[in-house]
C-alpha cells in the first residue's frame, strides 16, 4: 500500500511539475523504489512484454475454439450459357419430331434406338424398337420443350464437430498454455532487468553527487589555502612556487568539477528517459549515501544453488521450452493419425425445381492420411532431434545459471569485505592529512606534501563511495536471482 501511494504521488507530482515554467522548476525527490515504480510503468520494454502476454492469452483463447463445432454458411447463384438438359418435341402432319441436347451438344435419337435394338437382338427377343416407337408417337400429340439446369440459386449452412484430430487440438491447446506461461516469465524477467538498470543509474548519480560534494569541500579548503599563500607571498614569508602549486590544484579541481557536472546531467537525463518522465521542467534530488558502517545493510544469506536455480525465471523458461519441444513432436505424430468428424448441413435451392426447396443431411467423415505416413516419420524424427537439442540447452544453461548465482553471491561478499578495507584506507588517509596539515602549519612540511595528503584523502573517500555503491548493486543483483 505504501509503494502504491508513492507511485500515485509521483505520477501526480511529475504531471504537475512538467507544467511548471523552467524558471520556477519544482523540486521532486526520488528514491530507488520510486524510480523503479515509474520505470515499470513507463518503460517500453515492460509495455511490450505486457503486449506479448496479452497476445499469448489471445492465442490460447483462439486454440480453445478448436474444441467447439465450426459453422459455415454458403450461398450462390449460377447462369449457364446452355441449359444442361434441353429436350424439344413438335408435331407435324405425319409424325412427331423429338430433339435433345446435353450441355449444348445434340444427342442422336436414332443412334440410341440402334443401340437398344442391338441389345434386344442379343437377348434373342423379336421386338422392333423403331416400329414400337413410331406406333407410340402416332398415338400421342405433343408440342413442348423441356430445359433444365440453365440457372439456379442455393444457400446452405454446415456444422462440423471434430471428434478426433490426431491429438493436435489437445496438444495445440497445451502449447498455447505454455506460450502464456512463457510470456508471463518473460514479463517478470523484463521487470527484473528494468529494476536492476534503474538501480544502476540511480546509484551512479548518487556516486557523482558524493564526489561532487567531496570536491566542493576540497575547493573550499584550497580557497582558504590560496588566500593564505597569497598573503605569505606578499609578506615575503614564502616563495611564489607554493602559491602556484595551489592555483594549479584549483585549476585541476575546476576541470574535475565541470566533468562531474556534465556527468551528472547526462546520468540524470538517462534516468529520466528510462523512467519516462521530463527532465528540463523538474529539478530532481536524490538520496545521500551514508558511509557509516551501521547504515550499510548486511549481505544476504547463502541459498542452496539447486534451490536458487529452480526458483529463477530463466530456469522455469527453459523447462517450458523443453516441454514445448515434446509437444511439437506429438503434433508431428498427429499428422499421420486418422481424423474423424461429424456434421450436419441444411439448405435451400431451386436447381432441379422451379421453386426453392429445403433439404438437410447429417454425415460423418474419416480421413486416413496413408501417403503422409512416410513424410510424417521424418518429421517426427526431426522433432525428436529438436527435443534433444532443447534438453541439452536446458541442462547446459541451468549449470551456467548455478555458476552465475554462485558468482553473484561471491561478488556480493567480496564487495562487502572490501568496504572495510576502503574505510580503513580512508581513515589512514584522514590521519595522514591531519598530521601533514599540522606539520605544514608549523612550517615543517612543504606545500607539495600538504596537497598530496589532501589528494590522497579525496581519492580514498571516492574509492569508499564507489565500493559502497558497488556492494549495494551486487547485493541487489543477488536478491533478484533468488
Amino acid at each position: 500500500m505504501k509503494r502504491l501511494t508513492i507511485i500515485l504521488f509521483l505520477s501526480l507530482a511529475v504531471n504537475v511539475f512538467a507544467q511548471s515554467p523552467s524558471s520556477t522548476a519544482a523540486v521532486c525527490r526520488l528514491s530507488p523504489d520510486s524510480c523503479v515504480a515509474l520505470a515499470l510503468r513507463n518503460q517500453t520494454a515492460v509495455k511490450n512484454a505486457v503486449l506479448d502476454l496479452s497476445a499469448a492469452r489471445e492465442t490460447r483463447r483462439a486454440a480453445l475454439t478448436k474444441y467447439f463445432p465450426s459453422l459455415g454458411v454458403m450461398a450462390g447463384y449460377f447462369q449457364a450459357h446452355h441449359p444442361l438438359i434441353d429436350v424439344k418435341a413438335s408435331e407435324n402432319k405425319e409424325n412427331i419430331n423429338v430433339s435433345a441436347a446435353f450441355d449444348g451438344k445434340p444427342i442422336s435419337i436414332d443412334e440410341n434406338e440402334q443401340r437398344i435394338q442391338q441389345a434386344i437382338d442379343n437377348l434373342g427377343l423379336d421386338i422392333d424398337v423403331a416400329g414400337l416407337v413410331n406406333w407410340f408417337i402416332d398415338r400421342i400429340s405433343i408440342d413442348a420443350q423441356l430445359q433444365m439446369l440453365d440457372h439456379g440459386a442455393f444457400a446452405n449452412a454446415t456444422l462440423m464437430q471434430p471428434v478426433f484430430a490426431g491429438g493436435r487440438i489437445i496438444n495445440g491447446n497445451r502449447l498455447a498454455k505454455l506460450g502464456v506461461q512463457a510470456a508471463e516469465l518473460q514479463l517478470l524477467m523484463t521487470r527484473d532487468e528494468v529494476e536492476m538498470n534503474v538501480y544502476t543509474l540511480y546509484w551512479k548519480i548518487v556516486s557523482l553527487y558524493e564526489k561532487q560534494r567531496t570536491l566542493h569541500q576540497v575547493q573550499l579548503m584550497l580557497d582558504t589555502l590560496e588566500r593564505d599563500a597569497s598573503a605569505a607571498v606578499e609578506a615575503g614569508v614564502t616563495s611564489r612556487n607554493d602559491l602556484l602549486k595551489v592555483q594549479i590544484k584549483q585549476s585541476e579541481l575546476a576541470v574535475a568539477g565541470v566533468q562531474l557536472a556534465d556527468g551528472l546531467e547526462l546520468a540524470t537525463r538517462a534516468l529520466c528517459q528510462y523512467m519516462g518522465v521530463p527532465y528540463d521542467s523538474v529539478r530532481y534530488t536524490f538520496d545521500t549515501l551514508s558511509l557509516q558502517e551501521s547504515a550499510i545493510p548486511a549481505p544476504l544469506p547463502y541459498v542452496d544453488l539447486a534451490e536458487a536455480v529452480a526458483r529463477r525465471n530463466e530456469s522455469r523458461l527453459l523447462e517450458i521450452g523443453t516441454e514445448a519441444a515434446r509437444l511439437q513432436k506429438r503434433m508431428a505424430a498427429g499428422e499421420a493419425l486418422p481424423q474423424v468428424a461429424v456434421g450436419a448441413t441444411y439448405g435451400y435451392n431451386n436447381i432441379a425445381r422451379p421453386a426453392m426447396q429445403a433439404n438437410g443431411l447429417i454425415f460423418a467423415t474419416v480421413n486416413i492420411p496413408v501417403t503422409a505416413w512416410w513424410e510424417t516419420a521424418h518429421n517426427i524424427r526431426k522433432e525428436e532431434f529438436m527435443r534433444q537439442k532443447a534438453e541439452n540447452t536446458r541442462r547446459d544453461l541451468q549449470e551456467k545459471l548455478a555458476l552465475q548465482t554462485f558468482q553473484s553471491w561471491s561478488a556480493m561478499n567480496e564487495s562487502y569485505s572490501l568496504i572495510a578495507v576502503r574505510r580503513h584506507a580512508m581513515e589512514q588517509a584522514g590521519d595522514n592529512f591531519t598530521e601533514v596539515k599540522n606539520y605544514f602549519e608549523a612550517g615543517m612540511n612543504s606545500m607539495k606534501d600538504y596537497l598530496e595528503a589532501q589528494t590522497l584523502l579525496q581519492q580514498a573517500r571516492n574509492e569508499l563511495v564507489d565500493q559502497v555503491i558497488d556492494y549495494l548493486l551486487q547485493r541487489k543483483q543477488y536478491s533478484l536471482q533468488n
